[in-house]
């Protein structure tokens, strides 16, 4: 039988990676649900940190990479309110030297969402000067709930 050989040979991009999509619903961690490709909802109350996946698509580097992220205008989650990035205040995520994962850490404030409301906090990968994000998967929503 054939071996299929899948190696990517377009530019090294990164992007957000939904680690949890895959996953059964009966399986998900506590206060969490998955929703579509690239966005989920946790709850305040039940998920300490929620951690997003960034991933190096293309040969791992001997250096770490460290990638920006932003916040995008339409998020209604507030940091300080809702939530906090650690490190507090971080806009940069750092790829470890050869590897092809950083994570980006979001610490949930409890007590913070009441009754039915959520807030998304939709996030966007800037990049740095020789990395740019994948056009298809810069963009990562993570809805904070009750």
């Amino acid at each position: 039988m054939p071996k299929d050989e899948l190696v990517y040979t377009g530019p090294t991009v990164i992007e957000f990676k939904n680690h949890l999509l895959s996953r059964v619903t009966a399986k998900q961690p506590a206060g969490v649900t998955a929703n579509a490709v690239l966005s989920r909802t946790a709850s305040v109350n039940t998920r300490g940190t929620d951690t997003i996946y960034v991933q190096l698509v293309g040969p791992q580097r001997a250096a770490a990479t460290e990638v920006g992220f932003s916040v995008v205008g339409t998020s209604t989650a507030v940091a300080g309110t809702h939530y906090n990035f650690r490190p507090v205040g971080s806009t940069k995520v750092t790829i470890p030297a050869n590897s092809s994962v950083g994570y980006l850490l979001v610490d949930m404030i409890p007590g913070s969402v009441t009754g039915t409301a959520t807030f998304p906090l939709v996030l966007t990968l800037t990049g740095n000067g020789d990395t740019f994000p994948s056009e298809n998967y810069k963009t990562f929503t993570l809805t904070l709930r009750n």
